[in-house]
């Protein structure tokens, strides 16, 4: 076992929740096999890590009932590239689904769907659909589906590609 009573730790994929807790099993030092590991995380950050996850194990030079495991990201999922600049953040999953909070914007990019859900949702600015630019969703004479032309309520910040 190392000396310092740290050492890194692969996790195989196998994670148990208990009581509000993660517990992982994986490998340490010289392929030192660990179960049931507690895995802390920070608090309103909740994840399940995959197999080939690296972290850091503590406690391993007492009894092993007492080592915990913080991290566990893969490194062959991290978001690449120019994705995250100096100080950006990003929730990133298995999938390649991500939220970055970059400089002065929010991205949210997911291959199937994306859901607000609420008793109210409330966008303050101009909203573009399909794409930025485009023309006034509304303006005087334009023809709704039910045939009636609209002459007032105008969505003036509303565009369309």
């Amino acid at each position: 076992m190392a000396d310092s009573g740290f050492t890194r730790f692969e996790l195989d994929g196998s994670v148990e929740h208990r009581g509000g807790q993660q517990f992982v099993n994986g490998k340490g030092f010289a392929g030192d096999g660990y179960e049931s590991v507690h895995r802390i995380e920070p608090h309103g950050f909740a994840s399940h890590p995959v197999a080939g996850g690296i972290g850091l194990l503590t406690g391993v030079r007492g009894n092993r009932d007492s080592a915990y495991v913080v991290g566990g990201e893969n490194p062959s999922l991290r978001p690449q590239g120019d994705l995250l600049t100096a100080g950006g953040t990003a929730i990133y999953d298995a999938a390649g689904n991500i939220v970055s909070i970059v400089a002065a914007k929010i991205r949210i990019v997911h291959s199937a769907e994306i859901r607000l859900t609420a008793p109210q949702i409330i966008l303050d600015g101009e909203v573009h659909i399909g794409g930025e630019g485009g023309v006034p969703a509304s303006k005087s004479g334009t023809i709704d589906s039910a045939g009636h032309t609209d002459v007032g309520g105008f969505a003036t910040k509303v565009f369309l590609t």
